[in-house]
């Protein structure tokens, strides 16, 4: 998954803004955090990728370590 920045952008579905949902997951030892577009007008799912990630027991930002760029 690529890393991308949770900013506004036009829907190329419908042409509206489109403000990304945060969401967090945990997967082993890290908790990855994500952003989801999802198009206002008709639910349709536009992108998604990861936001940053950090190690659960420590807090620290890994996400250039873990996601490999």
């Amino acid at each position: 998954m690529n890393i991308v920045k949770p900013i506004k952008i036009a829907s190329p579905i419908s042409g509206q803004p489109v403000v990304p949902r945060l969401v967090e997951r945990r997967y082993g030892d890290h908790i990855y955090q994500e952003a989801v577009w999802i198009d206002p007008a008709s639910g349709a799912f536009i992108r998604k990728g990861i936001v940053k990630v950090v190690e659960a027991a420590t807090g620290r930002d890994v996400t250039m370590e873990v996601v490999g760029r």
